[in-house]
């Protein structure tokens, strides 16, 4: 995708979501609703989240997760059901930063007062910057030319973040699952023991997955791959892993031939025999570059979701793409 496209793109989805006029949502901190002997009826936009929030509210929450197994949240259409649905919580919880933001045109016809949280609000100084960025190394090579015409646009969208950010179990531990906590604890502050207690056993798991995952990449004799789209760079990092290319350049946008032929010789360079593919997109295009490459596909899944055997929690869902991970690169 060429900068121009890509900050075009970005204006129409800022432009598509304004915030003005929704008068029901409130700062975190106990509700108006006496909510004394009910659960907190939260809505959420992907299952991880669902599940965190589950997990640190066991009994105390109900918790509705929008986007269902297997479908994308970047290509998402909420149903009028689910609308009502969002318009009767007492908490919407989505990521933010682009992923699900679609989320916001439903709160904003809430039927009562709503706590809005975003994800990424908690984050600060621990995100990584969005892919693709206004420039890239394949952009500075084809697209040169380009570059003073559309230099201005991109300047103003240098905080445009990737949202991924569950996928990093110790982020979630450390950042994401307490502040989940403390908000879920202002609601029902004659709770907070019971959430605190829950959070503690939350932690304690998510150390474990933690220290698991790191033993298995310890295994691994190579640390270079091809993911079919750009989920992954926050648990390589946390894990020592290099993401060499994603086949997607932007969320639903079909790869060039040109990109397809740089990501085949990417994949030479780097030695990458296998393509990373998600059950929630299509995988046509990662077995045509696996083809070329004498290579392999394996199924990623960031989403995960109920019923999904061996993906039906958050904790579950890490190690099963852990061991995906561990087929394609051990």
């Amino acid at each position: 995708m060429s900068r121009r496209a890509f900050c075009l793109l970005f204006m129409f989805i800022m432009l598509s979501f304004p915030l003005q006029g929704c008068s029901l949502y409130k700062e975190a901190g106990p509700l108006k609703t006496n909510l004394a002997g009910s659960r907190i009826n939260i809505v959420t936009s992907i299952f991880p989240l669902a599940d965190i929030l589950q997990n640190i509210g066991g009994e105390l929450v109900e918790v509705t997760t929008l986007l269902s197994a297997g479908a994308s949240p970047h290509t998402y259409e909420p149903t009028v059901e689910q609308a009502r649905i969002v318009a009767r919580a007492d908490l919407i919880v989505y990521v933010g930063g682009g992923l699900d933001d679609w989320i916001l045109k439903l709160a904003s016809m809430a039927e009562k007062e709503v706590i809005l949280v975003e994800v990424m609000d908690f984050l600060e100084g621990f995100v990584l910057p969005h892919l693709p960025p206004c420039t890239t190394a394949h952009d500075e090579e084809h697209h040169e030319h380009e570059h003073e015409h559309e230099e201005d646009c991109c300047d103003h969208f240098h905080g445009f973040y990737d949202p991924h950010v569950w996928t990093d179990p110790f982020l979630v531990k450390e950042k994401i699952a307490p502040s989940l906590a403390e908000i879920l604890a202002g609601i029902k502050p004659e709770s907070k023991s019971e959430i605190m207690s829950n959070l503690k056993i939350f932690q304690e798991e998510l150390q474990a997955l933690h220290e698991e995952i790191t033993a298995a990449v310890r295994s691994f004799t190579r640390k270079h791959f091809i993911a079919y789209h750009s989920a992954w760079n926050y648990f390589a990092l946390r894990y020592g892993l290099e993401v060499v290319a994603n086949v997607e350049e932007f969320p639903g946008k079909e790869p060039s031939a040109k990109w397809l032929s740089e990501l085949v010789k990417l994949a030479g360079e780097h030695s990458v025999k296998v393509i990373f593919a998600e059950p929630q997109l299509s995988s046509k295009v990662a077995q045509v570059i696996a083809a070329e490459i004498e290579g392999k596909v394996l199924i990623l899944d960031p989403l995960g979701g109920v019923g999904l055997t061996g993906r039906d929690s958050y904790i579950r869902l890490m190690r099963y793409n852990t061991e995906i991970f561990k087929q394609g690169l051990q």
